[in-house]
């Protein structure tokens, strides 16, 4: 009988891997690496697996619910498929930080939300920022392929894609990847689609995005009666939420949201009774990319904390 533990084994808790992580240790061996970006219900990502056992594939969800069913999909391939990791998270902020340079062989996308209304056009994924990024990722003579129904969208990543260190080349396809978009738009009449497949052929240098040490600070006094957290709004946003204190225990957490470079983290911060003052610190057993937003925030409650007395 399977356990849980079996369903969820291909999850990758990104927390616990290096900044980058060691995709060879985590695979428990060392093979061509691919990753698909958006992986839906899990098709595509199965079928690849299963179709290429000597390759390393990671696939990309954010949200649970497919990721889950597409967790159910691999458990229900017994023990063939030790070769997919996913990871639920943020693309972006997993390239930059979990995978090294010239660490991916090939990275596929299909269907992405093409987000079509035009004040939405700056959530798309494949801006020339983004597509840098992967061109760092991917090793020499590495491949990007996407594939998406609207045309608008198509013509956008092309344009995005002028002095990115890919050579260019665009089709249109039949149906054949057998994914839920790419059926949705089958029943709707539409009989071709937009791929668009990207050849490294230059190398541009993204680093990987180190961690910032975060410290801890103390305070002579604090009155939590008298906390008060003033919003820092900006390319780095921190928004006080709420905070809980225990009189009797003399601790309380703070729980902020920290917005910066497309990445959201809820955040909470202790302050802690000790003999010598009050201490300022993160909570352990979070999950979070210690960033410059969250060193920020964590500032900032030392600075409102000596305030409040």
């Amino acid at each position: 009988m399977k356990s849980i533990d079996d369903l969820f084994k291909p999850l990758v808790a990104y927390h616990n891997v290096g900044h980058p992580a060691d995709w060879d240790m985590q695979f428990d061996r060392k093979a061509p690496l691919d990753v698909e970006i958006g992986f839906g219900m899990g098709e595509f990502l199965v079928r690849s697996a299963k179709n290429s056992p000597e390759r390393n594939i990671i696939g990309f969800e954010q949200i649970w619910e497919r990721v889950v069913k597409t967790l159910k999909r691999i458990r229900r391939e017994a023990g063939l498929l030790e070769n997919i990791r996913i990871l639920r998270m943020d693309v972006r902020v997993s390239l930059e930080r979990l995978f090294g340079q010239r660490s991916i062989d090939n990275v596929y996308c299909l269907f992405p939300c093409p987000w079509p209304k035009k004040g939405h056009i700056k959530h798309r994924l494949f801006s020339t920022e983004f597509l840098k990024l992967v061109n760092s990722r991917l090793k020499a003579k590495g491949n990007l392929k996407i594939v998406t129904d609207f045309y608008p969208y198509y013509e956008w990543v092309l344009e995005q894609s002028k002095e990115t260190g890919f050579k260019v080349t665009e089709n249109t396809v039949q149906p054949q990847y057998d994914t839920k978009f790419e059926r949705k738009w089958m029943e709707a009449g539409q009989e071709e689609f937009y791929e668009i497949n990207m050849h490294k052929v230059r190398h541009v240098d993204v680093p990987v995005r180190k961690d910032v040490k975060l410290r801890s600070y103390k305070v002579k006094k604090f009155d939590p009666a008298n906390f008060h957290f003033e919003d820092q709004i900006g390319k780095c946003s921190v928004v006080f939420k709420d905070i809980i204190f225990d009189e009797k225990k003399q601790k309380g957490i703070i729980s902020l949201i920290v917005s910066e470079l497309e990445m959201v983290q809820h955040f909470w911060v202790s302050v802690i009774k000790r003999d010598d003052g009050w201490r300022i610190c993160k909570t352990e057993g979070q999950n979070i990319f210690p960033t410059e937003g969250i060193a920020t925030a964590l500032e900032l409650v030392y600075q409102a904390a000596k305030s409040s007395t």
